[in-house]
């Protein structure tokens, strides 16, 4: 032996099955921070692909820029891709029709359909004036092909035209009846001349990413005078390249790097608890080294090079499992979830998951071998004859019993007499519990992110062509006679001119029906709904852009509305004009209406593709007709694979709870086992003996739970104030439910860690206890 670090490989050797659990707590470790970063890799990738699929490859968007700032812009060498873009009958207002069918038209540079949007599915850019490229839809809508001629329609009269290629639709949803078109920039401006059309052209710019482009975008800003009205950003592209200035987003960076800080302290508490009980178990073994000469650093040398002896085994165990993982939970999502997850990678390896991995392990270990490498090196020569480290000095008196019986003094003084062990099992019950508190946000903004869950979300609607209350009641009850429909229910609309808060503006004022307003009883988050119900005041919708509140009137030019209830949520897209909703009564009262705007309808769980389209066929071109079925089951789909992963954590965690406590509650008792032997020898029972285990168990969770619960709660409320009330509005409340939950699983392991030792203590004979080393 050339050196007592030679002993490290030996004593790993001997003490294999000891170690297991050390092993476990670093594979596990390594292994949640490798799928977490890995999971948040492909994320990325897959958002970053949906991004630009549906919103494009651009970063800013310049709203009627001048030509010389166009040019200037253009010429940037960090600009990798600009183009103009504007249309014309986006609102489908005007006669603008291709066989029949309105269409929208729109113009804008080669990029816009290459680099912009990857739009350009057959054919080519239509360079040549008498070229123009339709959409995919009208393809198949109108039987065309690359070189047919066509006529465009307009009400300055008629447009012949090459078919140059097709594409997809960067003019208008696809959920519409409509067809879109689209012509050079050239071209495009020669025919609004002609139709003495005024355009608003906006200009779309793509950075080099690997440029700060937030300082880009400020130093556009202050260069060209930009503001927000004239210069918007694509918040999801930038957001997910680190460089948005959305507080919402900037807000889950925060949630995001609290919930990883919280994931490696536990690891670290783990360890460090691990370490620290293992530690304390051999102390006669460091006793001894220093009894042959081992100097007080070599000892803690001999601890930190112990721990990292174990990280060549654990570590690559835990990236290769953390790997695995990835790879299944990625096929999870892509073959479980539905159409969302579609373009998540299926075998991709994340570099910066595996590093983090090997980083953070390495770094947990040795963090966590600080305190026991210290602890080793304290232990006295006089520790390798006595073989107790957690007892600084003899003790000067005995224990009080007052009103405790000596079994249950007992328990408490182990538990509390080592102040670095109680700090490390207490801070591994509160943060395991911090965690529980923490993650369980993440269900609650799921259940308020996915829309489609909703009670009132509609698998298909109908819909006015001009937002105007059309549809008439024996429409709907038509709809309703099919087998196959489970509910039919209406809204009437209509923007209209009102004063409120000391200003003047335009409200939507919306009809519910009995149905609708139950399911909005269960989004109220403040006033009465009742009131609104019967006839007698309105609801309002929470929205950053709405500040009506419980008791503001809004005067309309016939009469006043009292706001008697906010809700958090509601099936509306959010507008700048504060959405009011009102009895269908008071609002025919109002606009003399009582035919509705849109109709939704809910299907049973066997209807089918056939059934969907004897309801298209019931619109008859007269209204228009959308179809949610497929995206609501795939939005379903999402949801329980999130709780999935959600829960499935939760349990990780809580399973990480139990083995650690159990672990360190066993090896506490190894550490004093010459204790247990001595009181087993002057008359304590084993009934005792299991009480005074089950005490100093019932310590450590209580003081974890007083921890746990006095910081999770603050932090909990943060999470749920960034995530959820600062975009929905809803108010925190305390999770009851979450602290029961947390209750029951204390006790459970305050009864189940002492279990296995004290079996072992009492079935082991008096004179193996005093005499084990």
């Amino acid at each position: 032996m050339k050196s007592y670090l030679s002993l490290i490989p030996i004593s790993a050797k001997i003490r294999k099955r000891q170690n297991r659990m050390t092993m476990l707590c670093i594979i596990i470790s390594v292994l949640l921070v490798t799928i977490i970063f890995s999971m948040a890799d492909m994320a990325i990738r897959m958002e970053k692909t949906r991004v630009i699929e549906e919103h494009g490859n651009w970063h800013i968007m310049l709203k009627e820029p001048s030509e010389q700032q166009t040019e200037q812009i253009a010429q940037r060498t960090n600009v990798m891709a600009f183009s103009r873009y504007d249309g014309l009958n986006f609102n489908l207002s005007k006669d603008y029709t291709i066989k029949g069918k309105s269409c929208v038209i729109a113009g804008g540079d080669r990029a816009i359909l290459t680099e912009i949007y990857d739009n350009l599915t057959e054919g080519h850019y239509p360079s040549n004036e008498d070229e123009i490229l339709l959409s995919n839809r009208a393809k198949g809508l109108l039987s065309l092909k690359i070189g047919d001629a066509i006529t465009v329609h307009t009400p300055a009269g008629d447009f012949d035209y090459t078919i140059s290629g097709f594409g997809g639709d960067v003019t208008i949803t696809t959920d519409a009846d409509i067809v879109g078109a689209f012509l050079n920039w050239d071209s495009f401006q020669s025919l609004a001349k002609a139709e003495g059309s005024k355009l608003a052209p906006v200009c779309f710019v793509r950075f080099d990413e690997n440029i700060n482009i937030r300082k880009v975008i400020a130093e556009l800003r202050q260069t060209y005078g930009f503001t927000d009205e004239t210069l918007s950003e694509n918040t999801a592209l930038l957001g997910l390249t680190g460089f948005s200035s959305d507080s919402y987003i900037m807000g889950m960076y925060l949630v995001a790097a609290i919930l990883f800080v919280l994931v490696l302290a536990a690891g670290v508490f783990m360890i460090a608890g691990s370490l620290n009980s293992r530690t304390a178990e051999r102390t006669q073994f460091f006793g001894m080294l220093r009894c042959v000469g081992a100097s007080r650093a070599q000892i803690m040398h001999i601890v930190r090079l112990e721990a990292l002896y174990w990280c060549k085994t654990a570590v690559p165990i835990g990236v290769i499992v953390g790997i695995a993982g990835t790879w299944m939970l990625c096929a999870l999502l892509r073959f479980g979830a539905g159409a969302e997850f579609v373009q998540i990678p299926l075998f991709g390896i994340s570099s910066v998951g595996i590093i983090s991995g090997i980083v953070v392990g390495v770094l947990t270990v040795l963090l966590s071998s600080i305190s026991p490498a210290r602890r080793a090196a304290g232990v006295s020569p006089v520790a390798a004859v006595t073989g107790n480290l957690s007892e600084k000095g003899n003790v000067s008196r005995p224990i009080r019993r007052s009103f405790l019986k000596i079994e249950t003094a007992l328990g408490i003084h182990h538990a509390v007499s080592s102040p670095q062990n109680l700090l490390l099992m207490t801070g591994s019950f509160a943060l395991s519990i911090i965690m529980i508190l923490s993650f369980s946000v993440l269900i609650q903004w799921v259940n308020m992110a996915l829309n489609p869950l909703k009670p009132w979300a509609p698998d298909v609607f109908y819909s006015s062509p001009d937002n105007l209350c059309e549809i008439e009641k024996s429409f709907a009850k038509e709809v309703e006679s099919r087998p196959y429909v489970k509910r039919v229910f209406g809204r009437m609309y209509q923007s209209l001119p009102a004063e409120y808060e000391g200003k003047l503006g335009q409200i939507d004022l919306i009809s519910y029906e009995s149905q609708q307003f139950q399911w909005a009883a269960e989004d109220l988050i403040a006033g009465d709904i009742s009131a609104v119900s019967e006839g007698n005041g309105v609801l309002t919708v929470f929205d950053k852009s709405n500040s009506l509140k419980v008791g503001d009137t809004i005067r309309l030019e016939q009469t006043e509305l009292t706001v008697t209830g906010v809700l958090k949520d509601s099936p509306f897209d959010t507008s700048d004009q504060p959405t009011v909703i009102c009895s269908e009564k008071m609002f025919e009262e109002i606009t003399g209406k009582d035919a509705y705007a849109v109709l939704d309808v809910q299907m049973s769980k066997e209807a089918t593709a056939q059934n969907v389209n004897e309801l298209y066929a019931l619109a008859d071109e007269h209204y228009r007709f959308y179809d949610r079925l497929a995206q609501n089951k795939d939005t379903q789909n999402t949801y329980y694979m999130f709780c999935l992963f959600v829960y499935g954590f939760l349990a990780v965690i809580t399973l990480i709870t139990m083995i650690h406590t159990v672990n360190s509650i066993s090896m506490s008792v190894s550490a004093r086992i010459k204790q247990y032997g001595a009181m087993r020898a002057v008359g304590m029972d084993s009934l005792q003996i299991k009480k005074m285990i089950v005490m100093e168990a019932a310590t450590y969770t209580t003081l974890g739970l007083l921890a746990g619960c006095g910081l999770g709660l603050p932090l909990h409320h943060f999470l749920y104030s960034q995530m959820i009330t600062n975009y929905w509005g809803t108010a925190w409340q305390i999770p009851f439910t979450s602290i029961g939950g947390i209750l029951v699983l204390l006790v459970f392991i305050s009864l189940l860690a002492p279990f296995a030792p004290a079996k072992r203590i009492c079935n082991m004979p008096i004179t193996a206890t005093i005499n084990e080393l």
